[in-house]
């Protein structure tokens, strides 16, 4: 148990010596809300995801590229298969901590990921395709979105692009003046505003994930509910400034 514990507490260490050098701070959040000629109204529903953490083991299955070369040390089924779900991963690859991405879908199966999280494919059949994922090493400390864009806690969400464009921004009223902790340990309240720089295969329409950086619990549980049929508002914004402080912030 104590490798385990170990190896979350220097997860966080490390991403947040990271965010530091980045800049990511209570002052990134601090926006004023949106004028009264903002954009279109939406009706959106969300679920979240997060950086995993994949503990080296001896045996089990490295992440692979496109090639089949390992980007990492042997990890669990288990861990590789909810890796390829979340799209990001820390893991380490030879004494040396790394970030992989989600980099597609191979011809080869490398786990039965329905078996191992025990998941009916004939309820969820996105969950067949899940084990023939392939990864590539990500330039961003917490992962890497679409269109270059890097994740960045509490404020990249994952779109359908049908219904959200890449690099659109969105206000969401129930997310403003929620506390938050970043990977620093500091806290801030959140102005609201989210970037649309990641997507994801299960994404579609009316559907947003919301990335909750380092943590897997849900960084927003009063609008993001995992369900459907419990819909939120949100508004798109057009503002320029807001627009490219958001952009900014994901080209980092």
């Amino acid at each position: 148990m104590l490798p385990t514990i170990l190896k979350y507490l220097c997860l966080a260490i490390t991403l947040s010596h990271a965010t530091t050098s980045a800049g990511q701070s209570s002052s990134d959040f601090s926006l004023p809300p949106p004028s009264a000629e903002a954009g279109k109204q939406l009706q959106l529903w969300a679920t979240h995801y997060f950086v995993h953490a994949a503990p080296s083991t001896p045996t089990g299955i490295p992440f692979q590229d496109k090639t089949g070369t390992a980007l990492s040390d042997k990890v669990s089924p288990r861990d590789w298969c909810l890796a390829a779900i979340e799209g990001t991963v820390q893991v380490d690859f030879n004494g040396e901590p790394r970030t992989l991405n989600y980099g597609g879908v191979g011809s080869k199966n490398n786990v039965d990921c329905a078996a191992v999280l025990r998941i009916n494919p004939l309820k969820k059949p996105w969950i067949t395709g899940v084990g023939k994922s392939f990864f590539t090493k990500a330039n961003g400390t917490f992962g890497d979105g679409v269109k270059g864009y890097r994740l960045v806690p509490f404020r990249t969400i994952a779109v359908d692009r049908k219904t959200l464009p890449y690099g659109s921004v969105i206000y969401i009223p129930a997310a403003r003046g929620i506390e938050i902790q970043l990977p620093t340990g500091m806290t801030a309240k959140h102005d609201g505003y989210f970037f649309a720089g990641d997507t994801g295969g299960a994404i579609k329409g009316q559907h947003v994930d919301v990335f909750c950086g380092i943590s897997s619990k849900n960084c927003f549980p009063g609008f993001v509910r995992s369900d459907e049929s419990l819909k939120f508002s949100a508004i798109t914004i057009s503002d320029k400034e807001i627009v490219k402080q958001l952009t900014d912030q994901h080209k980092k």
